[in-house]
């Protein structure tokens, strides 16, 4: 398992487009990757899931990795999650 603290930079946060750009980045990957903070623990492979996280610019998350390729997801999550996924 490996985990990086992460914020969220997209200015309008995480909604349905943002949310549909990570989910099928997270899709592409075998191992577990999850999005948590205080109060909640979100799968990052689900659009909904992610929508429901209500992650607005700034908050802070923990991207936790988990499975085969744990690494490689982690990376990709960091470079996504530094975009402005608004293009």
């Amino acid at each position: 398992m490996v985990h990086a603290e992460l914020t969220i930079i997209n200015e309008q946060g995480i909604h349905l487009g943002p949310a549909n750009k990570i989910a099928n980045l997270a899709d592409c990957y075998d191992c577990q990757i999850h999005f948590k903070t205080e109060y909640m623990d979100v799968n990052a492979k689900s659009i909904i899931n992610l929508i429901s996280g209500t992650f607005r610019q700034g908050d802070v998350i923990q991207c936790v990795c988990d499975g085969p390729d744990e690494k490689e997801a982690l990376e990709a999550m960091k470079e996504i999650l530094a975009k402005d996924l608004e293009e």
